[in-house]
Formats: structure tokens, C-alpha cells, sequence
């Protein structure tokens, strides 16, 4: 496994706004731009059911199924999102250890 704190390739600072952006028929796209000097640093095409937002809810992994177009059995929704939330919160808790540690 390989982790990466990105830093800004003008200033090198790591303090950066994650900007997200969605156009119907697209895929969402994040824009990472930095928040000391304000260059674009980085952009990331999101993966159908790429995004996931913690601390936003049901509706709002609802509304992510809605327009990755993967649509599936109305039973299925609350089980997905209960498993996307655990491995979102302890993917993030080894990441922020990792980070730690380096």
C-alpha cells in the first residue's frame, strides 16, 4: 500500500480545498486547489459510487446511487450504505494512523 499527503506543487503546502463538481452525463470530478496560494493542484474522476460523504446521512448515499445511474433493489440500499459507512470510517482511521506515524 502506498500513502500520499499531497502537497501543492507551487508552494508545497498541504492545506488544500477539495472542490466538487458534477455536470449531468458526467461522472462527479473533484478539484483539489490549494488553500495558501490558490493553484490548481490536482483533479480526480469519481468511480460510480465513488463518493461518499460521512456525516451526511441516507439520503445523501441515495442521491449518489441516483446519479451514478447504479441502480438496484430498494433491499439492498440501507445494507450498502451501513457497509460503505463502517469501511469509509475505519479506512479513514488507518489512513490518519499511517499519516501519524510517518
Amino acid at each position: 500500500m502506498e500513502l500520499h499527503v499531497q502537497q501543492c506543487q507551487h508552494c508545497g503546502s498541504d492545506k488544500l480545498k477539495n472542490i466538487l463538481f458534477r455536470q449531468a452525463g458526467e461522472p462527479d470530478k473533484v478539484y483539489a486547489q490549494c488553500q495558501d496560494c490558490g493553484h490548481f493542484v490536482a483533479s480526480y474522476v469519481l468511480a460510480p459510487l465513488g463518493y461518499y460523504h460521512h456525516g451526511k446521512g441516507y439520503e445523501s448515499f441515495l442521491r449518489s446511487i441516483y446519479r451514478s445511474g447504479e441502480f438496484m433493489s430498494g433491499r439492498n440500499f440501507k445494507r450498502q450504505y451501513e457497509q460503505r459507512k463502517d469501511q469509509e470510517v475505519a479506512a479513514f482511521e488507518q489512513v490518519i494512523a499511517k499519516v501519524k506515524a510517518k
